[in-house]
């Protein structure tokens, strides 16, 4: 069994007295969830998350590393992959996505997160951090 590490971020920003998550869909596969991507050589999971987020979304973020969340999943046949999130608050608002990866980049109301997550194992770890944003604001 093969083993796949990934990093990624849990990108929230208050507006207009609500929450909102960012949500990325996939060019292949065409599923909603949160950026991330494959840790680098020489990388800590906070530099891997911050790149990923900057190349796919193009914002900039700060990272809680206090709060974070795992998943794990098989994307395909001998390979396991176990997906690190921060959460993460944005300092910057405008997506930019990545065009190569990215079908789409969203801003999306706390409310609607869960009926758009394409996975289960996205949402416990959505569930789980979200909870923590009063800390950073």
């Amino acid at each position: 069994m093969r083993k796949e590490k990934s990093c990624g971020a849990i990108i929230f920003r208050k507006y207009q007295d609500k929450y909102q998550y960012v949500l990325v869909k996939q060019k292949f596969g065409l599923h909603f969830g949160f950026p991330k991507g494959h840790v680098e050589k020489n990388e800590s999971e906070i530099m891997t998350a911050v790149r990923e987020v900057k190349e796919e979304t193009g914002l900039d973020v700060e990272i809680f590393d206090q709060f974070k969340g795992q998943t794990q999943y098989s994307p395909r046949p001998g390979v396991i992959k176990n997906v690190v999130y921060f959460l993460a608050k944005a300092k910057t608002y405008v997506l930019n996505r990545q065009e190569e990866e990215i079908a789409e980049a969203i801003w999306v109301d706390e409310t609607d997160v869960v009926d758009m997550l394409s996975f289960k194992s996205d949402e416990h770890v959505f569930k789980s951090l979200k909870d923590h944003i009063k800390f950073g604001n």
